[in-house]
């Protein structure tokens, strides 16, 4: 059989299952790699040369079809509101933030879960050096925000934004504008939003899918029980990455 000139790891570190079809993904990918470049064109002539993106309309088509990577980082700084606050707080506020001094507990809590971030990834496991960025993100972020401070989970998020931006000053303010802006209350101590989310997907599987609702409603699992690591995680752990 012919060797797939894919490798047994993704670009972003994870190992591909045993089950792998190679031949199949090299076979999808040949097809849909001119289509990929053809986007990554459209793209290089909608990018702002400034902050601010024009034809939003256009920029929300595109997002839809998926951001090519070489876009992503400043496309979600962009539009995460995290360049924005980039510029309010300083270029040099994140590294402020490490120079402080933290919380013992809250050190000591993350770095009890730094070995458990994803572990089977080759970036993690291999060297500390992504897991001492992870820890400074994250310990930068408890210490800007001491009404969230750190949570379980917000490790997965940080350490998913890192693996594909590469940068440890991004991903501060990714997780930033994430916690903040686009999943507010899903880490606060109420947990309203995560709670007002976990509502709504228990909602939709009952409308779209009744027979799992009956299902789960069978089992006696609460839906909090089933979903609350998917949402505080983006799924980032029942997804394939991309």
């Amino acid at each position: 059989m012919a060797q797939s000139q894919f490798s047994k790891v993704d670009e972003y570190g994870f190992e591909r299952p045993e089950d792998f079809d190679y031949l199949a993904y090299e076979s999808f990918m040949s097809q849909y790699l001119p289509i990929l470049a053809k986007r990554s064109k459209k793209w290089t002539s909608l990018m702002p040369s400034g902050s601010v993106f024009r034809r939003k309309r256009t920029l929300k088509a595109y997002i839809r079809k998926g951001i090519p990577n070489e876009f992503r980082e400043k496309v979600w700084m962009r539009v995460s509101g995290a360049q924005e606050a980039r510029s309010k707080f300083g270029a040099d506020f994140y590294k402020q933030l490490v120079a402080a001094a933290h919380d013992p507990s809250v050190v000591e809590t993350i770095r009890t879960d730094l070995p458990r971030t994803f572990p089977e990834n080759i970036f993690f496991n291999a060297t500390d050096e992504h897991q001492n960025m992870l820890y400074r993100v994250l310990i930068a972020y408890a210490h800007h925000n001491k009404r969230i401070g750190y949570c379980q989970g917000m490790n997965y998020v940080a350490g998913l934004i890192l693996l594909v931006t590469k940068n440890e000053d991004s991903t501060f303010w990714l997780l930033k504008a994430l916690v903040e802006n686009v999943l507010p209350d899903y880490y606060s101590p109420t947990m309203d939003g995560l709670l007002t989310d976990i509502d709504a997907i228990s909602e939709l599987v009952r409308l779209k899918y009744p027979e799992v609702s009956r299902h789960v409603t069978e089992l006696g699992l609460p839906w909090p029980v089933i979903t609350t690591k998917w949402f505080v995680c983006i799924y980032c752990e029942v997804l394939p990455t991309e």
